[in-house]
């Protein structure tokens, strides 16, 4: 499926830093949450037609609902509370390991495809 530019690029991001685990510290973990958060903000903004506004996503979570259907509206609420948690999780805190992160790469493509326009035409166009 091909993605809006800004979201493609984000998923390929965590992608590159998630094939080198070994590199990935607590900084790189919160870069990759922050991302995959991003890329899920800016396809909920599409699909509730509010990308070039400065809605907070907590408004347009709540009414993804009347835009989408809503077990993909609550999967990417979900998702967007689990992400939010591992950015700002405290020191005390265990990090998110390497295997939730690539949890949440996937889940973020799923959403994002979810909630990309599906055009469907039917029927005749007469131009006469």
């Amino acid at each position: 499926m091909k993605f809006s530019p800004d979201v493609q690029d984000r998923l390929t991001c965590v992608a590159n830093l998630l094939s080198r685990p070994d590199q990935l510290d607590g900084v790189r973990i919160r870069c990759c949450a922050e991302l995959l958060r991003t890329a899920v903000e800016r396809s909920v903004a599409r699909a509730c037609g509010a990308e070039n506004t400065d809605q907070p996503v907590h408004a347009l979570l709540i009414s993804l609902p009347s835009h989408v259907d809503a077990d993909v509206a609550h999967d990417a609420t979900q998702l967007w509370h689990a992400l939010s948690r591992a950015i700002r999780h405290h020191g005390y805190e265990l990090t998110p390991t390497v295997a939730e992160l690539r949890g949440w790469h996937a889940d973020t493509a799923m959403v994002v495809e979810a909630l990309q326009p599906n055009l469907t035409l039917s029927g005749t166009i007469d131009l006469t």
